[in-house]
């Protein structure tokens, strides 16, 4: 019992010594369980200035990824598409991103092909890899890629497009 009092009092006043360099003026009493035991504390003064440190030099060791937060992909992107099978159709397209966190939301207007050529977009960022896709009705065409600064390219897929696959790239406008 008479442990358990000693800790009791000793953590109570380590608390109040906490409390009291968080900038409180005067004395703090702080109770404690015991009945009719406090603790007074006399407010931390400070001796001197935090001293400047330097940030550790950069190493070679990799960064990993971060979300894309600064990329800024909301607003109107323009890009081409070129099919690597089953042929070598081409064409344009428009896409309007809002990128909230990580995710895409959007609408998208394709030319070239008239499998897809309006629709809605949905998708994730996470660091530098973009993934959405293009929905009208059943048809759905899937992008993969790569953005860095202003520009992304990547590649995509339509299977229900005569199973359609190939390369994109688009420009922040």
């Amino acid at each position: 019992m008479k442990h358990s009092l000693l800790r009791l009092i000793a953590l109570t006043a380590a608390l109040a010594l906490l409390l009291a360099g968080c900038g409180t003026s005067g004395t703090t009493e702080v109770p404690t369980m015991a009945p009719g035991v406090a603790v007074t504390v006399a407010p931390a003064t400070p001796t001197s200035a935090p001293t400047p440190t330097t940030a550790p030099s950069p190493s070679n060791a990799p960064v990993a990824s971060q979300a894309p937060s600064g990329l800024g992909l909301s607003g109107p992107w323009n890009g081409t598409w070129q099919d690597t099978s089953p042929d070598t159709s081409s064409g344009t397209f428009a896409v309007t991103f809002t990128q909230t966190g990580n995710n895409l939301s959007g609408t998208i207007t394709v030319k070239g092909t008239p499998c897809l050529t309006s629709g809605a977009v949905t998708g994730t960022i996470t660091g530098g890899t973009i993934s959405f896709g293009a929905v009208s009705g059943n048809v759905t065409i899937t992008y993969d890629g790569s953005v860095s600064g202003s520009k992304m390219q990547g590649t995509y897929a339509a299977p229900a497009c005569g199973n359609a696959k190939g390369n994109w790239s688009a420009t922040q406008s």
